[in-house]
């Protein structure tokens, strides 16, 4: 009588170490960072990429949240979306060897200084013109006061936009792969935060 009962006892451990077998194949072996050198190398010669994020902006002028899809077409042009979570467009920005242009509201507007078109326009600016970089973990030329971790991993920095803002920029997190790409991103300034959550690297 006991062997009957047991039986289905057996195949529910089965099915739950089996389950558990399922579930550590799924999850992807932590890469250890490149050394410092290497990383940053190979991120500054990551000319075509696109990622998409959240992004949460407070500012004096209103607090929007919506979805970002960024494409690097090379090392000076790009193409950005900033969507609200319907999918109507809050802005974009293209880059191309013909200048800067932004689209707000069915408009488009041309100028060589992309950050204060937006804070004209919107209320709000993010410092546009090195975007491309600090996605990437990166302060380029413009970035002060650099501040690194264990791995050599630059964690935050100040940059001054070409508005005149002071933006204190923080890598909360990274992705879990030899390179490090930034996963969460702090922008703050003297009245605005931007939270950037990236979802995918491509």
């Amino acid at each position: 009588m006991a062997q009957p009962m047991l039986r289905p006892l057996l195949v529910s451990i089965f099915l739950l170490w089996l389950s558990g077998c399922t579930v550590l194949q799924q999850q992807r072996p932590v890469e250890a960072p490149l050394n410092m050198s290497e990383r940053e190398q190979q991120l500054t010669a990551m000319q075509q990429f696109s990622l998409q994020a959240s992004v949460g902006v407070k500012s004096p002028a209103e607090s929007i949240s919506g979805n970002l899809r960024w494409q690097q077409k090379n090392n000076t042009e790009y193409h950005a979306r900033l969507s609200n979570f319907l999918g109507i467009s809050l802005f974009e920005l293209t880059q191309d060897s013909s200048g800067s242009e932004i689209q707000i509201k069915g408009e488009s507007y041309r100028a060589a200084d992309t950050s204060t078109l937006l804070l004209q326009l919107s209320g709000w600016s993010m410092p546009l013109q090195d975007m491309p970089l600090w996605l990437r973990g990166l302060p380029g030329s413009n970035g002060r006061d650099v501040q690194r971790d264990e791995f050599g991993r630059i964690v935050s920095f100040n940059l001054t936009d070409s508005t005149g803002i002071i933006w204190q920029l923080e890598y909360q997190s990274f992705f879990s792969d030899s390179l490090a790409l930034p996963k969460r991103i702090l922008l703050s300034s003297s009245d605005s935060q931007i939270k950037v959550v990236i979802r995918s690297w491509q």
